[in-house]
């Protein structure tokens, strides 16, 4: 949507096909909503924050962090997710719930132990009676050939 901030709220310039967002806190959506710009407000750079990442990466000692404007308060807040992240990092499963998963998996399905030839096959007996018949037909063709 073309928005040069400065077009009138009760008059849209018609040259542009401009149209202004209807509000949706009426609940008839009647009144042309209140159009607020958004602008950058820039942050006051103390240098607090580079300090608080030469800390992350070992570049500078806990004092000289905690010495600067809110400090103490972001050298308490990575040290405790440090310290969260060291209590999951060393988290493994215990070892009888890997046991009970690895009993609960069927040996048969999951575990190839026997060669290909000597696995058991499971087929449908429609299958097999289609099967047979194509297996017959082949003979008898085959049959008349041979006798011709």
């Amino acid at each position: 949507m073309y928005d040069d901030m400065n077009t009138p709220e009760d008059h849209p310039d018609p040259a542009l096909d401009f149209e202004l967002p209807r509000s949706r806190n009426n609940g008839m959506g009647d009144a042309p909503a209140r159009h607020l710009p958004d602008r950058e407000v820039p942050v006051p750079n103390t240098g607090a924050v580079s300090v608080l990442h030469q800390w992350l990466d070992g570049d500078v000692g806990v004092a000289v962090v905690r010495a600067s404007q809110g400090g103490n308060d972001a050298v308490d807040l990575w040290t405790k997710i440090h310290d969260e992240a060291e209590t999951l990092r060393s988290r493994t499963t215990p070892l009888y719930v890997h046991k009970r998963i690895m009993d609960a998996l069927p040996d048969d399905k999951y575990r190839g132990h026997h060669p290909w030839y000597k696995r058991s096959i499971a087929m449908n007996p429609a299958v097999l009676m289609v099967g047979a018949v194509a297996f017959v037909a082949i003979g008898v063709v085959v049959a008349r050939m041979l006798l011709r």
